[in-house]
């Protein structure tokens, strides 16, 4: 009996304590194949912006992003501070996997018909989340008085969305917003007012220090919904009968615009730790709300403007395109802000914060101009180049060129 009580220890382990974690890890497969299923959840998203560009169908997108961000978030940081290698770890994961899945189902008409289902979705992947952060107070008594905050707003959070099925729309989506609005804001103000006992001082420090891991989950986050730009390329495409060099040369700007993203993004932001003050984390955290969902819209509008390629570019379809290209490059410019740099570094990346917000600025007046689709995708992808002149410019200061590996 002994033998099997320690061998099921060894395999269902308590929730690792934050002053154990490691520092230097890698991010496992396990949290790679999680964030799997978040793909199809943002692509879902993304179709249903792409059919509905219009005022309505953008604000639905945004709050059911939020929605998305935030279940992604506690989940990849409940892994980052607490998971372990183990069967426990793994079957936790995988079961809030399944609720991300239902949510996937349900997503397209999230604020239709299928706005129970995806709430008793998430509901169920909220309690799973409940359970997690309250045993981490069970097993690690110096991280209670901060789990126990969250256990609580999370619970008041799944409470409500449970509620919300038995009343009309659209109260229902008012409790939605009220349950991810206090999730969003107290458990941090929480953790401001534990810092007044020296014990739980110590235990913020050591979450406001962000891993390395949980920097590149954020990074893996971003090449998800930059995967739906090249999706919205590709399906636009795809959409049409006959393809004509319009066609073709529209398809290859829309690649390009996601090219920028991406390399303004990885050469600025990824892979830098956030400072380690709670203001600046939370800066760095919650920017990356704005970003990724502001890619993700982006690649809805390319799919529209592929799609229709040849034809005059729709108002709608054209403030879709600029005004995510301008907040996601106005992001970066302010994560810039919140990221380590070295101080060598730092007037490059002042200059380059700077050209960056320009470059948003005159990208959001773009949407004033109704051009020919071809020369507006044109200017679009010109306009991206001065930023990502700079980023080339820290990738060179940064690394030896010659030394890096093709990726």
């Amino acid at each position: 009996m002994t033998t099997f009580r320690s061998s099921f220890r060894k395999w269902w382990q308590p929730p690792r304590k934050t002053s154990d974690r490691e520092e230097e890890r890698s991010v496992t497969f396990l949290e790679l194949f999680y964030d799997l299923v978040y793909v199809a959840l943002v692509a879902q998203l993304a179709h249903a912006l792409a059919e509905n560009v219009m005022l309505k169908g953008v604000v639905g997108f945004a709050f059911l992003f939020i929605i998305v961000w935030w279940a992604w978030l506690n989940g990849s940081a409940y892994h980052d501070l607490h998971g372990n290698n183990d069967i426990r770890t793994r079957v936790f994961t995988f079961l809030q996997m399944i609720t991300i899945a239902a949510m996937a189902v349900f997503a397209h008409n999230a604020l239709g018909e299928g706005s129970v289902g995806f709430a008793l979705s998430y509901a169920a992947l909220q309690l799973i989340l409940t359970y997690l952060w309250w045993r981490t107070g069970v097993h690690d008594p110096k991280h209670r008085p901060l789990s126990r905050p969250y256990t609580i707003v999370f619970l008041v959070s799944t409470i409500l969305f449970i509620g919300s099925i038995f009343v009309p729309i659209p109260i229902r989506f008012y409790l939605w917003g009220f349950a991810v609005l206090i999730s969003l804001i107290l458990p941090f103000n929480s953790m401001r007012l534990a810092k007044n006992d020296p014990a739980v001082r110590e235990e913020v420090d050591r979450i406001t220090n962000v891993s390395p891991s949980l920097v590149e989950r954020f990074g893996l986050l971003t090449i998800i919904v930059l995967g739906e730009v090249v999706i919205g390329t590709i399906n636009g495409v795809a959409g049409h009968h006959q393809l004509n060099w319009a066609v073709g040369v529209t398809a290859v700007l829309g690649m390009l615009i996601a090219i920028g993203l991406w390399w303004i993004y990885f050469d600025f932001v990824s892979h830098r730790k956030p400072k380690p003050t709670m203001s600046k984390v939370r800066q760095w955290l919650y920017l990356h709300l704005p970003l990724t969902a502001g890619i993700a819209a982006v690649g809805a509008a390319v799919f529209n403007v592929v799609e229709h390629s040849g034809e005059p570019l729709e108002a709608a379809v054209r403030w879709l395109l600029v005004v995510p290209v301008a907040l996601v490059l106005a992001c970066v410019a302010l994560l810039m802000q919140a990221i380590q740099v070295p101080q060598e570094q730092y007037s490059l990346f002042r200059r380059g914060g700077i050209v960056t917000i320009v470059s948003a600025l005159i990208i959001l007046l773009l949407g004033f101009f109704s051009l020919p689709t071809i020369p507006f995708l044109l200017i679009l992808v010109l306009l991206m180049l001065v930023p990502i002149f700079y980023g080339i410019k820290v990738w060179i200061q940064v690394f030896n060129a010659e030394e890096i590996p093709i990726q």
